[in-house]
């Protein structure tokens, strides 16, 4: 498995875009979400609809960016323009406009929360986590923010696994049946290798939710890494 394979997954309010495989990241308010840097992909080989989607999706981006310019004081038009852009997975513009309607006003939290989507999305690692523990500091209980956070460690290059483990370890304190994180923590389990606290976590994710879609197939992970290293980790640290 790698790095880029992602997945953005639908929990309660949070609508997701799968791409391939079990890594869950946040996407804020109901938004399409897309892969890390899909924004620049091409077209070519989609679906007539699906290109006729993004096609409208730019459309109102663009729309929605001409009123933003012509009312540069209106933190509404800002974020409208934003969140077009965030659909239509144009990640630079978006934080175009989110800088300008953070500049209007700073202390809103749904923006503060966006510029860390955007800059992930937009691979801006650094600047990401910036503006998470920013939202943070206002909501350091809200574990969905909490666990894109640990993915801005993760997709880094080269990856800081131990400090978004660390992050995901801090939300499950907070929140023990919080679905992304207890998600996210089993599959870093399972890619350093600890695999039976990665059981573990996975037996926490099912009582959680039983019926969680993506359980199967990250059981049916963790078997396939056993397999591959059966002189893996015997141990992982006490959950």
């Amino acid at each position: 498995m790698t790095r880029e394979n992602i997945l953005f997954a639908a929990v309660g309010l949070l609508l997701g875009y799968v791409v391939a495989f079990h890594l869950v990241v946040y996407v804020n308010q109901n938004q399409p979400g897309g892969a890390l840097a899909a924004g620049a992909a091409g077209e070519q080989g989609l679906p007539t609809n699906e290109v006729k989607e993004r096609q409208r999706l730019r459309s109102a981006a663009e729309a929605a960016a001409q009123a933003a310019r012509e009312r540069a004081g209106d933190f509404d038009a800002q974020a409208k323009a934003a969140q077009a852009h965030l659909d239509a997975r144009d990640f630079e513009e978006a934080i175009d406009f989110l800088t300008r309607a953070n500049q209007l006003r700073p202390d809103d939290y749904d923006t503060l929360v966006k510029l860390g989507h955007a800059n992930n999305a937009a691979r801006r690692f650094d600047t990401a986590e910036r503006w998470f523990l920013a939202a943070l500091a206002k909501r350091p209980d809200d574990g969905d923010v909490r666990s894109e956070l640990a993915t801005s460690y993760y997709f880094r290059d080269p990856p800081q696994t131990d400090k978004a483990m660390s992050v995901l370890r801090e939300t499950l304190e907070r929140n023990p049946s919080h679905l992304i994180s207890l998600h996210n923590l089993a599959f870093l389990l399972i890619e350093s290798k600890q695999f039976d606290e990665a059981a573990g976590m996975l037996d926490r994710l099912e009582r959680a939710d039983p019926a969680y879609p993506q359980l199967p197939g990250l059981r049916e992970e963790l078997e396939k890494a056993r397999r591959a290293d059966p002189a893996g980790a015997k141990k992982s640290p006490a959950d």
